[in-house]
């Protein structure tokens, strides 16, 4: 009978206890690269921080409308190739993803191969977000 409870227990238990990874989707569409830089930054300070502490965290970056232009290998602006750098750490240090919207790439007249090589390409990042929300992550908008 114990062995039966115990079992029982072992089968429940996961149907109630919640995950300790924190998740977070980040929604840029600022074109103020001022602002956007300070917010990539405060993903990367969240990241170390979360990686200091050994919580576990999942954390992407989806871009759209005017922040677009971030995701433009060849831009040439300073501001931008300065974000660009951190998008680089973000990705490759803190295996942030970066998700660049297909609408908005095809509004700025982008095509894959002018991407930063480490973004992924969604549809729709207004229904990327939905589905990572309901996914159980908190949505930040940078707008």
């Amino acid at each position: 009978m114990r062995g039966l409870f115990l079992s029982l227990i072992l089968l429940i238990s996961p149907l109630f206890s919640q995950s300790d990874t924190q998740k977070a989707v980040f929604d840029c569409a600022s074109g103020d690269m001022k602002f956007v830089a300070s917010r990539i930054w405060l993903i990367e300070q969240s990241a170390k921080e979360l990686t200091s502490k050994k919580v576990p965290y999942q954390f992407v970056l989806t871009v759209h409308s005017a922040c677009t232009p971030l995701m433009d290998q060849e831009s040439g602006e300073a501001a931008i190739e300065t974000i660009q750098t951190r998008l680089h750490r973000l990705n490759h240090t803190y295996n942030v993803k970066i998700e660049a919207c297909g609408i908005a790439l095809e509004r700025f007249g982008y095509d894959k191969e002018d991407l930063l090589p480490y973004v992924s390409t969604v549809q729709n990042s207004i229904t990327r977000v939905i589905e990572l929300q309901n996914k159980g992550y908190a949505f930040i908008p940078y707008h």
